[in-house]
């Protein structure tokens, strides 16, 4: 089309050349006529000058040649009638191709106008989709809010506290009772109770991904004791190992991590349980061994327990531990542990979450070690420390009652100041914001006056 269009213009130009030439050479002939029209009715008179000139040229021979070059002898009209058609046949064409091309440039338009609405709702359709979702986390939101309020809300209390409340009020009276009544069924109360308690520890503890503190020194002991109970023949030796381990750090760590005496908390009483049942244990296989054999608890006959027994060989099982618990959180499992921040352990507890006083000071001195050297340097001074009472202990009747009475006024007073100063706040803020939320509803429901009625009152 655009070859055509070009051809017809040279053809346009052509013609409109041809035409012009054409009109020059007619005009030529009628000027012809008039002078030899004026020369015979005036003989004799010079002949007139022309009044009009096609071309303004200053040399007659061009002018004289391109006359002479002109063919005369052709038919005007058929050379006109010849130019029209081309001409009309050419403007046929070029309307045509504009007609063409308008009807291209709307039916761009459209598909274009189509396609930006097409992408229009496309937008419409995400930005809906996207309100829709929003509004239905928000929804969920609201109801997940309003769940826990209702769970934590006054003077409802959730049931798992009222059964560790209750449970925790029986397992002090059956201890009490089986101490006075029958030490000797305490190895198997114990038993009764590690098993589950450990049990749903590990089970909340790895669902908050905390349950590497579960390799701690105290399941360790839980640990051995067990395998005394149950797997091994009386071994006096073995036995104030044991002793020491339970009487020294761990029942220490009741005073070290303030555990309380809270009933309607399972939390806290799985760790009461922890560090005062073995020691309670350990008690009753002293002072009330089985059918009153000595011999299985103690190495000589004035029952005497030597220091290589109370610190050396306690700390020699310490040492097996410390190098198994380096062995699984820095080699073993050190890529895991790094890789999730969310996993808590001791030595990231000691360091970033609640930072120990001893690694503060470090850090201010400029000493910077590693998290494990400094947990594993901590726990073995406090382990020595701990083993200090062992002895007199294991030796005095009264002096490991005293002992065992002391530890659990501990337990006691923390759960008494946790009940009177945190559980009292919380529980107040609580029955506050319950009340607050009650009179807003009562105020909602309530009917509001007519504007009209107060105005006619008036």
């Amino acid at each position: 089309m655009d070859r055509l269009y070009l051809w017809g213009e040279k053809i346009y130009e052509v013609l409109q050349d041809f035409v012009e030439l054409v009109d020059m050479a007619q005009n030529n002939q009628e000027f012809e006529g008039q002078s030899a029209d004026s020369s015979g009715s005036e003989q004799g008179s010079a002949p007139s000058t022309p009044e009009f000139e096609i071309f303004d040229l200053q040399d007659d021979l061009v002018l004289e040649k391109m006359y002479n070059d002109v063919d005369f002898n052709f038919d005007l009209a058929n050379v006109h009638s010849d130019a029209g058609n081309l001409l009309q046949s050419f403007i046929k064409r070029e309307v045509m191709r504009k007609t063409l091309k308008n009807q291209y440039a709307k039916l761009r338009e459209v598909t274009s106008n189509k396609k930006q609405q097409l992408i229009q709702r496309k937008k419409s359709f995400e930005q809906r989709k996207k309100e829709q979702a929003e509004a239905l986390q928000q929804k969920l939101q609201n109801k997940k809010q309003q769940l826990e309020e209702q769970i934590h809300a006054p003077p409802f209390l959730r049931t798992s506290d009222k059964i560790a409340f209750t449970v925790g009020i029986i397992v002090l009276c059956i201890t009490e009772f089986i101490l006075l009544k029958e030490p000797s069924l305490m190895t198997t109360w114990y038993t009764a109770l590690v098993v589950p308690l450990l049990t749903a520890r590990y089970y909340f503890y790895h669902k908050a991904k905390y349950h590497y503190f579960m390799l701690d020194y105290c399941y360790f002991v839980q640990l051995i004791l067990l395998f005394y109970l149950y797997q091994m023949q009386p071994n006096p030796l073995y036995f104030q190992v044991i002793f020491s381990a339970c009487n020294g750090p761990l029942a220490v760590g009741i005073v070290m991590w303030r555990n309380s005496l809270v009933f309607h908390d399972l939390d806290k009483l799985t760790s009461v349980f922890i560090h005062f049942f073995p020691p309670l244990v350990t008690f009753a296989l002293r002072w009330y061994p089985k059918n009153g054999d000595f011999s299985t608890v103690c190495t000589t006959p004035d029952c005497k327990m030597s220091t290589f027994s109370a610190f050396f060989l306690s700390m020699l099982f310490y040492t097996v531990w410390q190098l198994l618990y380096i062995v699984k959180t820095e080699m073993i499992d050190k890529k895991k542990i790094a890789n999730d921040k969310e996993i808590m352990t001791s030595a990231r507890w000691m360091t970033e979450v609640k930072p120990h006083p001893i690694y503060k000071y470090l850090l201010k001195i400029g000493l910077n070690f590693e998290p494990y050297i400094l947990l594993a340097g901590v726990q073995f001074c406090y382990t020595c420390m701990t083993l200090i009472p062992i002895i007199p202990v294991f030796q005095s009747f009264e002096l490991h009652v005293a002992y065992l009475i002391m530890l659990f006024v501990v337990c006691v007073w923390n759960g008494a100041s946790f009940y009177f100063e945190v559980f009292t706040e919380t529980y107040s803020k609580r029955l506050t914001r319950y009340i607050e939320t009650e009179i807003d509803k009562k105020n909602e429901e309530s009917p509001k006056p007519d504007p009209k009625i107060q105005e006619s009152a008036q």
